[in-house]
């Protein structure tokens, strides 16, 4: 086996002290266990490095309801076996080969007795010149729990010919998924975007279809469901980039019209523009849609977002760069969309909103991101209302393609802004990231695992520090069906509690025209 090259000291364990008790106990579980040869080694070379697992869960901050952290050992070597210990160097789990895998009630063992404290992991292995241990590592266990449901988008590979987008709810507190809506069961040309839940509770949510069987599947009241279509007269797009109000049964959204620029030369690979984009409100009880800002060609507006209270609303908006409707002629078309696209820069703006005369205030700029030659996307404000967390890349509004997105934090009393490099991905994008109820975690979509795919990564925010941990990503059953799903994942949201209504009633309302024609204030 290849070592790296490091400070490598023999450790004989007849003259150990107390401090490698814990060196100790591995031995001896391997002499009672039968692991190895059969016999418990008697000296370890320990090495200066540490060893490669994947996921990578190295000294990461998780809360105490998640999901048992299974993972892999990518080390080479004949035998390989890996020891959990509390901080007092007790053992408290132990395994043989590579593959770590924690039963449900052993590892609710482990986390609920070390709830504020670190769990040690050992790596060791065997070669040809005897047995060795890897540098530990640690997991800590925070007192804050995780909103225990998470809701998100899978999609597959493909773009023009899609058949299997879906909207899937995990209990993160286990490994059970369910599908929330399958698209392909209404029409292998149905796409499914655009979900949204209010104040993260599922009584009220809704979720966006598009093309065959286009509409919006609405819920209310837990299990009241409704097609409807927002696309009213005088309107030239559907319905998209939509937040539902958390104190009311009002919702922000975005009419537009989607358009895909694929790259040929380049690696972040498409493009998806807004051709327009006009914000409205629609109040769900009257059926009525009223703008929010001024509709017109002059600006584009997306990602609504409010605040807690429900008297702010963030969004972004960039100037239009001079198209109205792309040209037909497929390369005149390519050519003009691409100097369109890498001209559209959006802003953070806010309005207030009145509950009472139910008015909007004029548009208060927030963060000039054009002026830095940039764009600034997806803004999500902390329940508590101190930071707005946004992606900022190049261009455009669809980070999730873009190499150089990053996550960062925006001081909401100050305005000063922070990239938030203890989180982000060097090389890869980072988006898609929703705050979970308490303020302590968010969840984000990023590609840093293999560069094809998002997968989901969680982190935990310190308010004595200001700062994130390090990324844990979701916890699967086995971790190397999480690289063979060839899946993405987006669009992730907390919710407190799970989705009552039934896939079966939701795919029953989604066949078909809309029942209810929304209309639009005059």
């Amino acid at each position: 086996m290849l070592r790296r090259s490091g400070e490598i000291g023999k450790l004989n364990l007849r003259t150990v002290g107390i401090a490698t008790l814990g060196v100790l106990a591995v031995a001896i579980a391997f002499f009672l266990l039968g692991r190895g040869s059969g016999a418990a080694p008697k000296e370890f070379e320990t090495l200066d490095q540490s060893p490669r697992i994947y996921p990578d869960y190295t000294d990461t901050t998780i809360p105490p309801n998640l999901a048992p952290l299974n993972f892999d050992v990518c080390e080479r070597a004949d035998q390989i076996a890996v020891g959990a210990y509390n901080d007092q160097g007790e053992l408290l789990a132990f395994f043989k080969g590579s593959e770590v895998r924690f039963s449900t009630k052993v590892w609710k063992t482990i986390v609920r007795g070390n709830i504020g404290r670190s769990v040690r992991f050992s790596v060791f292995a065997k070669d040809s010149s005897g047995w060795f241990k890897y540098r530990d590592f640690s997991i800590t266990i925070s007192a804050d729990e995780i909103d225990r449901y998470l809701s998100y988008r899978l999609v597959g590979p493909g773009y023009e010919y899609f058949s299997d987008l879906a909207l899937w709810t995990r209990d993160l507190e286990s490994f059970n998924e369910r599908a929330l809506f399958r698209a392909r069961l209404v029409n292998e040309r149905t796409c499914v975007n655009c979900h949204t839940f209010q104040d993260r509770h599922t009584d009220n949510f809704f979720f966006h279809l598009r093309l065959v069987d286009g509409g919006t599947i609405f819920v209310q009241d837990g299990t009241e469901v409704s097609k409807r279509e927002l696309k009213a007269v005088g309107l030239s797009g559907g319905c998209s980039y939509a937040a539902w109000r958390p104190n009311s049964k009002h919702v922000a959204f975005v009419s537009n019209k989607t358009e895909q620029v694929f790259h040929t030369k380049s690696l972040d690979r498409i493009d998806v523009l807004d051709s327009f984009g006009d914000l409205y409100l629609y109040d769900v009880e009257r059926n009525l849609m009223t703008p929010i800002v001024p509709p017109g060609d002059e600006t584009l507006e997306c990602f609504p977002s409010w605040s807690q209270d429900g008297k702010t609303l963030y969004y972004c908006s960039a100037k239009n760069p001079g198209f109205k409707t792309l040209r037909t002629d497929s390369e005149a078309r390519s050519t003009e969309a691409m100097y369109l696209v890498k001209n559209i820069r959006y802003d953070l703006k806010r309005v207030e909103y009145d509950e009472e005369t139910g008015q909007f205030s004029a548009p208060e700029l927030v963060f000039d991101a054009a002026g830095r030659e940039q764009s600034a996307l997806f803004p999500r404000l902390s329940p508590d209302g101190k930071q707005l967390i946004f992606t900022l890349t190049r261009y455009g509004c669809f980070p999730i393609w873009y190499r150089d997105s990053d996550i960062w934090s925006l001081d909401v009393a100050s305005g000063e802004t922070r990239r938030l490099d203890e989180i982000n991905s060097p090389t890869e994008p980072d988006s898609y990231h929703s705050w979970s109820s308490s303020g302590k975690w968010m969840v984000f979509s990023s590609r840093r695992d293999d560069g094809s795919y998002t997968r989901l990564y969680f982190t935990h925010f310190d308010e004595t520090t200001g700062k994130f941990s390090k990324p844990v990503m979701l916890p699967q059953k086995d971790p190397c069906e999480t690289l063979g799903s060839k899946r993405s994942y987006n669009i992730p949201e907390f919710t407190v509690e799970p989705v009552r209504v039934s896939e079966r009633k939701l795919l029953k309302y989604a066949s078909g025209t809309p029942t209810i024609q929304a209309e639009v204030a005059r």
